[in-house]
């Protein structure tokens, strides 16, 4: 790595998701003019599915992959109360992003993000260095949302305010906040729902609670990038099928020739809807996500 290196992305990645992860790990050669790197972390991948993808990864200049030998095949996790047979997000992140100290930037970036126009990111490190009270910049966001029904638990909750993880760049002094990236809820006073801060939403009060500010990156870059979504519970879409659904996903964010235009991009999130209706990932995976026994 170099001196001169400005961002560290931190990917996870899971067995469900290698699939859609090859195109996402491959787009950042679409960065220029920023001198990074893509941590790739194996969050107790198949040693089979390492040794196909992970030896054609460390041939791209800017990955390096992290992996815990600890984590063999054998002793993956089976824990039902778990979301798979691999590590929650927060733990993960709570433990690995404090060693990322080198970089002046560092962001948490989904395996299912696909960056399609890197353009957007000198633009996140321009307004970055146009503010130094900046400690964090997403490219999503979501307000306090009252009446969320959370379709993993099927609970009606207040989902409080998040800059979304799937692509979340910070400031390298967030990492010297102690509160953890764990999901996070609390009662409501006066009404009977939860209030629930997403994953890293309760960090991120934290950082904003010490008189940062955190923003979003505007909606005109839309286009740049797609976050195909949930991948951590991927069940359907397989090495048999990822090209095309990814290509109408790609067609349904930019239209053809990435024109944007709307009849294009309309008919290509029809037939996705149609071509891959099996294809759930808005629930846990049977077995997964139990409630844990008395």
């Amino acid at each position: 790595m170099s001196d001169a290196t400005r961002v560290t992305f931190f990917m996870m990645v899971t067995d469900r998701d290698v699939v859609i992860a090859d195109y996402a790990v491959r787009s950042y050669a679409k960065i220029s003019g920023v001198p990074f790197k893509l941590v790739i972390y194996s969050n107790w991948v198949l040693s089979s599915l390492r040794e196909r993808y992970f030896t054609q990864w460390r041939q791209l200049p800017f990955v390096e992959v992290w992996e815990n030998p600890e984590q063999t095949d054998d002793r993956k996790p089976q824990d039902p109360a778990l979301w798979g047979p691999f590590e929650l997000c927060y733990p993960v992140w709570d433990r690995e992003l404090r060693k990322l100290t080198d970089t002046p930037f560092h962001a948490t970036v989904d395996a299912d993000f696909e960056i399609l126009d890197g353009r957007f990111v000198n633009e996140m490190l321009r307004r970055f260095d146009a503010n130094p009270r900046l400690i964090a910049l997403s490219t999503d966001y979501n307000p306090r949302i009252p009446g969320y029904r959370d379709s993993y638990s099927g609970r009606v909750i207040t989902l409080h305010e998040r800059r979304h993880t799937h692509f979340c760049m910070y400031r390298r002094a967030a990492l010297d906040c102690t509160v953890s990236h764990a999901y996070h809820e609390e009662a409501q006073p006066g009404t009977t729902e939860v209030g629930a801060w997403d994953d890293a939403g309760w960090f991120q009060r934290a950082l904003k609670l010490a008189g940062n500010d955190l923003e979003v990156l505007d909606a005109s870059y839309r286009k740049c990038f797609v976050h195909y979504g949930a991948f951590g519970q991927n069940r359907h879409i397989t090495e048999d099928n990822v090209a095309l659904y990814r290509r109408l996903r790609i067609l349904g964010v930019r239209g053809a020739f990435g024109l944007g235009d709307p009849v294009t991009r309309l008919a290509a999130r029809a037939a996705a809807a149609v071509l891959f209706r099996h294809a759930d990932r808005s629930t846990y995976a049977p077995g997964w996500s139990q409630p844990a026994r008395s």
